[in-house]
C-alpha cells in the first residue's frame, strides 16, 4: 500500500511541474502570431519615440515570455537594425536594414486587461 501512494504523489508532482506557473513567466514561440505583432508594434514605437535620423527594423525575436495576471503580460526581448530610409520619408516594409550596422536589444512589455483584445 505504500507502493502505491508513494507513486501517485511522483506521478502528481511530475505533472505539476509541466504546467505554467500561475503568475509566473512562461515561455511562448517567437514564431506565435500575437509575439510577432507586438514586436512590430514595439519597432514602430521605438521609431515614434526616438530621434534618429533612419528608421530601425525588427532583425529577430530573441524570446518572448507571458504572464498570468489580472489579464495577460507579454515580455519580448528583440534585435533591431538602422535601414537604409530616413525619417523624413514615409516608412516601407521594402527598407532594408544597413549591413554592418550595429544592432540594438530591446525588451518590451505589454499588458492586456481581462476581457480585452489581444494585438
Amino acid at each position: 500500500m505504500k507502493f502505491i501512494i508513494v507513486l501517485s504523489v511522483c506521478l502528481i508532482a511530475t505533472v505539476l511541474a509541466e504546467e505554467p506557473i500561475l503568475g509566473g513567466w512562461n515561455a511562448v514561440s517567437a514564431d506565435d502570431e500575437t509575439v510577432k505583432l507586438l514586436a512590430v508594434e514595439a519597432v514602430n514605437h521605438h521609431n515614434n519615440v526616438n530621434n534618429y535620423a533612419f528608421y530601425k527594423k525588427l532583425v529577430k525575436i530573441e524570446e518572448a515570455q507571458y504572464q498570468v495576471v489580472a489579464g495577460i503580460n507579454y515580455k519580448i526581448k528583440f534585435l533591431i537594425g538602422q535601414t537604409e530610409c530616413a525619417k523624413k520619408e514615409a516608412y516601407s516594409d521594402s527598407c532594408l536594414i544597413l549591413p554592418g550596422s550595429p544592432l540594438e536589444l530591446c525588451n518590451y512589455v505589454f499588458y492586456y486587461p481581462l476581457g480585452s483584445q489581444k494585438a
